[in-house]
């Protein structure tokens, strides 16, 4: 993506940032900054990243000039690339001439922030709407169902093809 964004737009400098477990984290990117900065959280949904860490990040910068982005989703444009990348997959992830699978589990890091479930399980309906098929959100923390517990459910109540949300 920081290819794409680097190629569309050449005379805007375009840097990488990481929240959690990888470097380089936003603070140091920040630090090395100047002038006005657009911080644009790639993630599906609010909740504890978007809510509290970015905020915190933007007032510990050196400078003042700090914008925050909405998160990516949810999204009809993020459902379709998760759509393609499932396609891309092959045969039995859905790709292109086969039926794919039944249903599809959304594994999402999970929160504690009820506006982050909200709105994984809207970005699951919006995926379940564009494959046409159940897709049921993971969680793997902090929410359940876990993703194990999800495709447990799903086994367990034979989903079919077409309802393009959760089996009812």
């Amino acid at each position: 993506m920081l290819d794409l964004v680097r190629a569309r737009r050449p005379g805007l400098k375009a840097e990488l940032s990481f929240l959690d477990l990888a470097l380089p984290a936003p603070a140091r990117v920040l630090a090395a900054s100047r002038g006005r900065v657009v911080l644009v959280p790639l993630l599906l949904n609010t909740g504890y990243h978007v809510t509290v860490d970015l905020p915190a990040v933007r007032a510990a910068a050196p400078h003042p000039d700090i914008r925050q982005a909405a998160p990516l989703g949810p999204d009809p444009l993020p459902a379709a690339a998760l759509a393609d990348r499932l396609a891309e997959a092959g045969p039995a992830a859905g790709g292109r001439g086969s039926s794919g699978p039944d249903a599809v589990v959304l594994a999402a890091a999970g929160s504690t922030d009820p506006a982050a479930g909200a709105d994984t399980e809207v970005m699951a309906g919006l995926l379940g709407r564009r494959l046409g098929r159940p897709v049921v959100a993971g969680y793997l923390c902090a929410n359940a169902p876990s993703p194990a517990e999800a495709v447990r459910s799903l086994r367990a109540a034979g989903p079919r093809r077409g309802g393009g949300g959760p089996p009812g």
